[in-house]
């Protein structure tokens, strides 16, 4: 795919219970819902851990994350994680596979007392986070669509060979696709999120 999500996990206090029975049961939760939750976050800086959630609490409630009374910033994922296991935490905010990369520690490492995939729940799943992309200059004499689509077909077949493979893996890069534009505009979004931010 050419995106990842973040997702809003409500793990197994009885804030977490609560939260993730209200949207199991399909029931809409209202900002007062999340307002009374703990939340773990990552820095203002990380797009799945911040940035992602609070474009969709911006679209879905005219709030941001710093708008939670209740709020701790985390030093990793895996301290979030941690801290949903041991009720440090109501909700956490992570990529969209950070739960499966933490199966095992969740009862191992960080204390769960039952399986990751039954104490945790989803209850907000963000816009797309698209992927890292190549980019050419807009401004540039010789660019023009002839020569932007040869750039997309070359790399597109370098990442289809074992060689090229072996080249683009120092990006963590494992294939492209052409992309539009439109593509990116929930990232101009995030853009505007960051600049807020720091201002």
């Amino acid at each position: 795919v050419t995106y990842y999500r973040s997702i809003m996990v409500a793990g197994p206090s009885e804030k977490g219970r609560e939260l993730a029975d209200k949207v199991n049961n399909g029931e809409e939760l209202t900002w007062e819902d999340l307002d009374s939750a703990s939340w773990s976050v990552m820095s203002s800086s990380s797009s799945a851990g911040y940035i992602y959630p609070t474009i969709f609490l911006q679209e879905n409630y005219d709030k941001s994350l710093s708008d939670l009374s209740q709020i701790s910033q985390a030093d990793s994922y895996g301290t979030s994680v941690s801290r949903l296991a041991t009720e440090q935490a109501d909700v956490a905010v992570m990529y969209a596979d950070a739960r499966r990369d933490y199966v095992e520690d969740w009862e191992d490492t960080f204390g769960g007392s039952g399986d990751i995939w039954d104490q945790t729940d989803v209850i907000g799943v963000t816009p797309g986070i698209y992927n890292d992309t190549i980019s050419v200059s807009k401004n540039s004499d010789i660019m023009d669509d002839d020569l932007k689509a040869a750039l997309q077909d070359a790399f597109i077949n370098i990442a289809k060979t074992d060689e090229g493979k072996k080249i683009i893996a120092i990006y963590s890069h494992e294939g492209y696709e052409k992309s539009e534009s439109s593509d990116y505009d929930v990232e101009r979004e995030a853009q505007e999120v960051l600049k807020n931010l720091t201002n």
